[in-house]
């Protein structure tokens, strides 16, 4: 079986479905490619330049094709427009490749049109997914609401609903996003398949051996940490639209009242917001770091927290048997079922009060432990792609 995923944007060091699927997939025997653009992700950021540069450089890289963890990385150029960008020369590359399954990672832009355009000319089976979540679709400006209004209205009954029925599954990757693909997006409700976004279990595990001790010690000594205090770990983005800051000044009012919670920062900002959470006391700042050397940072802290937004991070924090803190306006709720807490979003005072009730040793263990297990059990990349592998089997065989 030859298969091949399209993405708009790749980088070879981040965790991405773009990053994981396709090696996953690999490890189960079938050929499997990766087209995408020649560009970085969120290399159309406005605050690109401060936020990513300086950890995975330049937003536009070089073409080529070369082997990346057990698949075949194809870059080829892009073309930008209004709200995203077309993979020039998509349409040759497939027609070259002649695979039997193509797999799209969004639904409603071109990459995936162009793909459904080609399934009945080359003979292949088509799959799509959905990423988006209810907290960020359509969006909170007018512009967004706009292009919200005219998906729903215009473009789902149309060309989305033209797209679906060259489709054989779409996965959302989770329930709201569900309502969103049917919704603004003109999928079939009879070929939504529920698919939540997975985790390397291999990579990011609990503190479960003497050499993993020894490094959490290590790593918390390094970073100014101390064996009793209780780290808070946030992994991602500085911005408003995630509110790292949030967090950081919860920690600073525990701090400044004597309470043993520290906060560790990982990732980029704007050099205004990596201030901003500097400047709280109790906080630790440290750069983004390459996906695969992760697993350390959260291993070295005591529980997650993740302000606003969704974020496959969270998955990692808890495959490492951290219990995380989330928001209550999240509509994925089986990530944090007994291993995880919610606090009213956007209050400082009420995520302290919330972290507060995780002081307890005993408590963050079992939550944490119950957490890890679960990954392994059901969101592990490796039974993700062992599903989605039997599905194109099945589709190949009507």
């Amino acid at each position: 079986m030859r298969i091949v995923l399209l993405s708009n944007w790749f980088a070879e060091t981040m965790g991405y479905v773009e990053n994981c699927l396709p090696k996953a997939l690999a490890t189960l025997g079938p050929e499997v490619h990766l087209v995408t653009a020649n560009v970085q992700p969120h290399f159309n950021s406005p605050n690109y330049r401060d936020t990513y540069e300086p950890f995975i450089g330049p937003g536009v890289v070089e073409c080529g094709i070369k082997p990346v963890d057990g698949y075949t990385l194809h870059r080829l150029p892009h073309i930008r427009y209004a709200r995203g960008l077309r993979i020039r020369g998509l349409s040759a590359a497939l027609r070259e490749l002649h695979p039997d399954i193509v797999q799209t990672f969004e639904t409603g832009d071109w990459t995936t049109y162009e793909a459904a355009l080609q399934v009945h000319r080359l003979g292949y089976k088509l799959f799509v997914e959905v990423h988006q979540h209810a907290s960020v679709y359509p969006g909170p400006n007018w512009r967004a609401r706009f292009h919200g209004t005219w998906q729903r209205l215009v473009v789902a009954p149309t060309l989305g609903r033209w797209a679906s029925r060259r489709t054989q599954k779409c996965y959302p990757i989770s329930p709201d996003a569900a309502e969103i693909a049917r919704r603004y997006f003109g999928i079939q409700p009879q070929k939504i398949c529920v698919t939540s976004l997975g985790v390397d279990t291999d990579l990011f595990r609990p503190v479960s051996d003497e050499a993993i001790r020894q490094r959490r010690d290590q790593m918390r000594r390094r970073l100014g940490f101390e064996r009793s205090d209780v780290v808070c770990i946030y992994t991602g983005r500085f911005s408003p639209s995630k509110d790292p800051l949030c967090l950081a000044r919860a920690i600073a009012s525990l701090t400044t009242a004597g309470r043993p919670f520290r906060g560790l920062f990982v990732g980029g900002g704007t050099p205004a917001e990596v201030a901003a959470i500097q400047n709280c006391a109790g906080c630790v700042v440290h750069p983004f770091v390459p996906f695969r050397d992760l697993p350390p940072y959260y291993q070295a802290a005591d529980i997650g927290v993740w302000p606003r937004q969704e974020s496959t991070s969270q998955l990692d924090a808890v495959a490492c048997g951290l219990p995380i803190v989330v928001s209550d306006r999240i509509a994925v709720t089986d990530r944090i079922t007994g291993n995880g807490l919610v606090y009213r979003e956007g209050d400082c005072q009420n995520l302290a009060h919330t972290l507060l009730t995780l002081v307890d040793e005993q408590r963050r263990r079992e939550m944490g432990s119950a957490g890890a297990a679960r990954m392994r059990q059901q969101f592990s990349w490796q039974r993700i792609a062992q599903h989605r592998l039997a599905d194109y089997q099945a589709a190949l065989e009507k």
